[in-house]
């Protein structure tokens, strides 16, 4: 048995190596976001014939999760019919024109490439600006992330990464303490290492509950 859990152990840290890679860097970029991190590349503007005339409008009498869904309706219309895969941004930036109702904004976003789309339905034109991102950003996109990506299978492999490899840290997390108590010159040590850190994080949750 204890050879079985060391198998999984190493193979599957090997497996998960280049995600916690990945996870690690962001959360460095997420921390220290320095200038160079944040650089995009010149935009890129193109024009796309479309027929939408039944995108979603919103209502005054619509409630706050009805506009929600009717704005994601719309970008996903409007995505698929410009053939773009990714979803839209979390914070919303999509909106349809208080001063022309044939125009709707559609902002959608995708790990290395952020979309803004003015859809004109009286011209039944689509206008678009493309805006590549950098590495950076890109694994920043990535960071922990199980959103679903429409309209390509092969992104959405990333999602099951993802669980896959939370998984394998709780997994690797156990493993490795249940391992620690297989060698017992190293006993003191581990134990140390242990309980400090295991004190310092309670410790820490705590004083956060109670401190707010």
């Amino acid at each position: 048995m204890q050879r079985i859990i060391l198998n999984v152990h190493l193979y599957g840290g090997l497996l998960c190596f280049s995600y916690l890679i990945i996870f690690g860097l962001s959360s460095l970029n997420f921390n220290h976001p320095f200038e160079f991190t944040k650089s995009k590349g010149e935009p890129l503007e193109w024009e796309q014939p479309v027929s939408l005339t039944d995108l979603p409008r919103l209502r005054d009498d619509m409630t706050g999760e009805q506009r929600v869904a009717a704005k994601a309706d719309a970008n996903h219309r409007v995505r698929e019919a410009l053939g773009l895969f990714g979803h839209q941004r979390p914070w919303g930036e999509s909106w349809w024109d208080k001063d022309d109702p044939n125009h709707y904004h559609a902002s959608l976003v995708r790990p290395g490439v952020e979309y803004d789309v003015d859809v004109y339905l009286d011209r039944q034109l689509a206008r678009v600006m493309e805006r590549r991102t950098n590495p950076w950003m890109v694994m920043r996109g990535l960071h922990g992330s199980r959103e679903e990506m429409p309209g390509s299978a092969l992104v959405e492999t990333w999602g099951w990464y993802t669980e896959l490899c939370t998984f394998f840290v709780l997994f690797a997390g156990g493993s490795g303490v249940y391992l620690w108590t297989r060698r017992r010159n190293e006993r003191r040590i581990g134990l140390v290492l242990l309980g400090a850190a295991g004190t310092l994080s309670l410790g820490l949750m705590l004083y956060l509950t109670l401190h707010g």
